[in-house]
């Protein structure tokens, strides 16, 4: 279990930390947590309920941390291998990775979290579990969430 999804979950936590160091703690802590609770797994898809823990960690872990700003590092779109790429592509991939975290960042909380999990690739019923809402919710979240990032990019916010 743990080969299997550690690097989903640490990328998750990476996005949502903006800290390689955090996201590596957090990421021990949900799979220790996994282990705790087994009993309470009821034999659903594993990798929802693992980012569900890892959510929940998280949020104790903001909590404390209520006098650092989260910010969101590494987010959609997925940044480039710099080997692979030219140097005018990878400069192009950072940028376009730094506005789309501008606009992640102005976004509320829930709207993210639900972008973030929908690039995860959970469907709407594992994202609703995750956060703890209905699918509709879901739906409503991910739809507005485009709606305003759609509006930021044409309205010419980005600065390009």
């Amino acid at each position: 279990m743990y080969r299997l999804h550690v690097n989903d979950i640490y990328r998750y936590l990476r996005k949502l930390t903006g800290d390689a160091g955090w996201a590596e703690d957090l990421t021990q802590e949900t799979f220790f947590r996994a282990f705790q609770h087994l009993d309470t797994y009821r034999g659903e898809k594993v990798r929802p309920w693992l980012f569900k823990v890892a959510y929940h960690a998280f949020i104790d872990w903001h909590r404390k941390q209520k006098r650092r700003p989260v910010q969101l590092i590494d987010t959609l779109p997925e940044q480039a291998d710099q080997a692979a790429v030219s140097p005018e592509s990878a400069a192009l991939a950072r940028e376009t990775a730094a506005l789309v975290q501008t606009v992640l960042r102005g976004l509320p909380e829930k709207q993210r979290q639900v972008l973030l999990l929908h690039a995860e690739k959970l469907s709407y019923a594992e994202i609703a579990d995750v956060l703890g809402i209905d699918v509709a919710d879901v739906k409503r979240s991910i739809y507005r969430g485009r709606l305003k990032m759609r509006k930021w990019w044409g309205d010419g916010q980005h600065g390009g």
